[in-house]
This record gives C-alpha cells, structure tokens and sequence, in this order.
C-alpha cells in the first residue's frame, strides 16, 4: 500500500467546480501550507471519490486523494487541508480508460458504460457507489487520459 492524503469531502452540484475547490486546498498544501513546510512534488493520478446524489437539485459528495512521492510515504507532511490515507483502500478495481476533458456528463456516461459492461460477471453485483475518477494529464490539451474506477474489495 501507497501512502495518500486525502482532503475533506466537498458537497456540490458539479464534478468540476468540486474538483477546482478541491484543487485549491491541494496546491495550497503541496506548495507548504502543511506542517514540515514541505513543498511536494504534484503526483498522478488525482483520484476522486464520487458519491452521487440521490435526486435532482441535490449535492453529490467529491473525495479528492492523491499519493504522496515516495520521499513522504512513511512519513507525509499534516495539515489542516489533508491527511493521510492508505491508498487504495481496495483490492481489485474495474477500469474504463476514456480521454478528453472530464465534465459532469461524460463521468456518468463513462461510470454506467463500465457498470454496464460488468453486468454478466461476479463484479456486476459487488462494484457500486462510490466510483471514483482518475485524472492523469491536467495540464494537457491533447492525448489527455481520464478513468472511471469501480471499487471491490472480492472476487
């Protein structure tokens, strides 16, 4: 296991202007806002943890994490923007690869394709919310890489 940090869970509408707030805290704290004043190297992926709402006009919750490099892992920097995880937290994932610029439309459609595609096997009745989207490439215009991951801890 990876050591991560992980940052409060954000309650919004959008999966973008989550993840925008949620950036906000990450950079504050990878740029030494923490308790080592450590400035920390970016890593990828960003994962972030989805929790749909229930119903329409009502806030989903967004989970940021990322890994923390290698220099950190037995010991990460605290801070009151994040705190320390072991990622993953599961042991098998269902993968569905996907490029472009992640919005709230295409993280449905990516997240119901996968569920959909896992419907005739053992991970179609285990895999559930949360889904979680990594996201590789945030400076990128071009050969951008995204996944939709569903979690299982059997199989």
């Amino acid at each position: 296991m990876l050591c991560g940090c992980l940052l409060p869970p954000i309650n919004c509408t959008s999966y973008k202007d989550a993840v925008g707030r949620g950036f906000n805290s990450l950079f504050a704290y990878i740029q030494g806002s923490n308790d080592q004043a450590a400035k920390i190297d970016m890593t990828k992926p960003i994962l972030v943890d989805v929790y749909p709402s229930t119903g329409p006009f009502c806030n989903s919750s967004f989970v940021m994490h990322f890994y923390v490099p290698q220099k950190y892992q037995k010991s990460p920097p605290l801070s009151v923007h994040a705190r320390p995880v072991r990622l993953p937290r599961h042991k098998y994932a269902a993968v569905r690869r996907f490029g472009g610029f992640v919005d709230d439309t295409n993280i449905a459609t990516q997240a119901l394709a996968l569920k959909r595609s896992l419907k005739d096997n053992p991970w179609g009745s285990q895999s559930a919310v949360p889904f979680s989207v990594a996201g590789y490439s945030p400076y990128e215009y071009e050969n951008r890489v995204n996944e939709v991951i569903l979690w299982c801890d059997k199989f």
